[in-house]
């Protein structure tokens, strides 16, 4: 075996593998962890978006029944995401908590999977230094409540590789249930976001080394089961069981308007293999993540055994996106490679990569330091990672930290609405609202568990179309400033100029202090 897929480091080339935290229960740093963050992301829950968020809300309400006449086969395919949220819909019905439940899950299995692997690879400390910067990280943060599955993937596939390498560094032969866990995971994590396949080699390999080709037969029967299921799926639904394949291959090539083809489209070659840091630059912390993607890097020039598994996770993915998202063929990119979450894969990659490569070199330089100082500073590679860990945390949440769209920011107006709705919003009341609103209205209906709320009827508001009666209800959300929905702005627009829905005819009932809510009844 090669020695960069090695997994295990070699005797006297690095610090001790003895966690740098003593006489902490392993199971203590992620439970705290997870408990704490599982408070920051309750506290940042926003109301639902309207666009593919609320279209994979749908199609889990649907199924197992079909979403007709959809545009968005490789969202309505993407049964990864769809088949969970089922399950909180079956529980909570269609709520705010079915909506939250599965994103703030997958966030959570992100931390405790980016923990364990930095643990296993480098040390603790590593692992508490990496998980933190790792959610922490404005990107994933900003999707770490919504319904997308770019951090289910990645998730998934984290914890898949964190104990791939955990069994690549037994020194018996690991059973046949930790084998189908890994596989397990693994098909969940292509069931959610496609594009994790390319990394699967990464976590294959030390399970070859500890297992051999019995190990990995066993690893894929649960990813030949889902692989089967999804086919069996787009069968029964959609008529063909390669739907999502081809509706995958044939996204790139959509028309797009001018504006956003201009974005990703006959461009250099070399900003489609730069475009992860470019875009990474956007956000307050991305020089800092910048720079842990060069010191991975450098790590796996200088230390290329320990720093293989990061190094191989990041070329794994960079190189199919690039290639596929416009450095073959420019003209027509596959992907839209300064979509940020498309990198989330890689982002544990880069981070415990970069982060143990500091505590590689603080450990070396320790250890070369006089006997008399080395106890004094034998704290100094945890303190330098955690030290760094902490600035990449503060300056990302210092930009999300309770902005006006989530609870702890005050952005609980479309539950005052609910509650206002509860005593006015009647089975014989219909209410009226943009295309975008009536989206997130729908949620509305529940309470927040689930639960009937209200019961008036939801209708859109379209120019030309059906005009409304008087008693009936109008609901503008957002329409001034688009701080919280600027999709319900945009699709508002329409009607704010339709007589029909303005006018003397219409009295306010109801509104938010702040304006984002509004409600006119027809008199």
């Amino acid at each position: 075996m090669p020695v960069g897929l090695s997994t295990t480091p070699r005797q006297g080339t690095g610090p001790s593998r003895r966690p740098d935290v003593r006489h902490v229960p392993r199971w203590l740093p992620p439970v705290l962890l997870a408990a704490a963050w599982l408070a920051v992301l309750v506290a940042h829950l926003r109301a639902p978006v309207p666009s593919d968020q609320l279209n994979y809300m749908t199609a889990a309400a649907r199924f197992p029944r079909p979403v007709e006449a959809t545009t968005e086969m490789h969202q309505v395919t993407r049964f990864g995401l769809i088949v969970p949220v089922r399950l909180a819909i079956a529980v909570f019905g269609y709520s705010q908590a079915a909506y939250a439940v599965v994103p703030v899950l997958a966030t959570l299995t992100l931390l405790v999977g980016a923990y364990a692997l930095g643990t296993l690879l480098f040390a603790r400390s590593v692992g508490i230094a990496g998980s933190l910067a790792v959610v922490a990280a404005t990107p994933v943060f900003a999707d770490s409540t919504d319904l997308l599955p770019d951090v289910l993937a990645t998730g998934l596939f984290t914890c898949a590789l964190a104990l791939a390498v955990a069994i690549g560094r037994r020194e018996d032969a690991p059973g046949k249930a930790v084998l189908l866990a890994v596989g397990a995971l693994l098909g969940w994590s292509y069931l959610a976001r496609e594009f994790v396949v390319f990394m699967w080699p990464v976590a294959l390999v030390p399970l070859y080394r500890r297992a051999g080709l019995a190990g990995l037969l066993w690893t894929a029967l649960p990813v030949a089961a889902i692989g089967a299921a999804e086919l069996l799926l787009c069968w029964r639904l959609y008529g063909d069981p390669l739907a999502r394949l081809l509706a995958i291959t044939g996204h790139g090539g959509r028309p797009s308007p001018p504006e956003i083809a201009s974005t990703y489209r006959d461009k250099p070659r070399m900003m489609y293999v730069l475009r992860l840091p470019k875009t990474l630059q956007d956000y307050p912390e991305g020089g800092l993540l910048v720079a842990l993607i060069g010191l991975t890097l450098l790590g796996g020039l200088l230390r290329p055994r320990r720093m293989a598994v990061p190094v191989a996770a990041c070329a794994l993915l960079w190189i199919p996106l690039t290639l596929l998202g416009g450095v073959l063929d420019p003209s027509a990119p596959k992907l839209r490679l300064q979509l940020i979450r498309y990198w989330f894969p890689i982002f544990p990659a880069f981070v415990l990569g970069g982060l143990g490569f500091l505590w590689l070199a603080a450990a070396y330089g320790a250890g070369r330091l006089p006997e008399r100082l080395r106890g004094r500073v034998r704290v100094l590679p945890a303190v330098l990672v955690l030290a760094v860990a902490v600035v990449i945390s503060g300056v990302a949440a210092r930009s999300w930290w309770a902005p006006p769209a989530t609870r702890a920011g005050g952005g609980t107006q479309m539950e005052s609405l609910r509650t206002w709705l509860h005593g006015h919003g009647g089975s014989g009341t219909r209410i009226w609202a943009d295309s975008r609103t009536g989206k997130v209205l729908r949620v509305y209906r529940q309470g927040f568990w689930g639960g009937t709320a209200w019961s008036a009827r939801i209708r859109v508001a379209r120019p030309g179309g059906e005009g409304p009666r008087p008693g009936d209800l109008l609901v503008y959300y957002d329409t001034e400033r688009g701080s919280q929905c600027s999709l319900c702005r945009k699709a508002a627009l329409d009607m704010v100029r339709d007589p029909a829905w303005s006018g003397p005819a219409w009295h306010q009932v109801y509104g938010t202090p702040d304006r984002v809510v509004r409600v006119y009844r027809r008199g």
